[in-house]
């Protein structure tokens, strides 16, 4: 069994649980179209699906390492697996550092900033596209979640100062 096998299991299990957990919330009076649970709810069955692709790419390729008639499939070297874990901590680092500034910082200008981590953190290189992009997509999510879909975001302290 390969890693993709395994962790599309476990993130299928925790994405299943965080399903129950969010179609579990209570519904309240003041609830609107959408409810308390909907995008948690949405989250889950998107993650759901993501675990199962994952699970499904790890099979294809656990088959075809097998089909080849390699006794033993390569594996990577423990240095290559550790800089991989290194690179997904990173980005979980910066999805915790997205959830500590949001309240403060706000949505748009949250959400710019985690654009700009993100690419700088995989390109490991600031070109000069990134701040426009950064800013039509805060504001492109603005109006998607905001505008179209009616769901609050937190304003942060902006409002204080304007």
């Amino acid at each position: 069994m390969n890693r993709d096998i395994v962790c599309g299991c476990g993130t299928f299990v925790f994405a299943v649980a965080y399903y129950l957990t969010a179609a579990a919330i209570p519904e309240s009076m003041l609830a609107d179209a959408v409810g308390p649970q909907g995008l948690p709810e949405a989250y889950g069955i998107a993650l759901a699906i993501l675990s199962l692709l994952l699970v499904g790419s790890g099979l294809m390729k656990w088959r075809k390492e097998h089909a080849d008639g390699a006794d033993a499939p390569q594996a990577k070297s423990g240095r290559r697996d550790w800089e991989d874990a290194r690179r997904a901590f990173g980005m979980l680092a910066l999805g915790a550092g997205y959830v500590v500034i949001l309240p403060w910082a706000g949505y748009v200008v949250s959400i710019a900033l985690l654009i700009v981590a993100v690419a700088w953190y995989q390109e490991r290189a600031f070109m000069r596209w990134l701040v426009p992009t950064a800013i039509a997509g805060a504001l492109g999510f603005w109006v998607i979640f905001v505008e179209v879909l009616e769901i609050a975001e937190p304003a942060g302290l902006w409002p204080h100062f304007i």
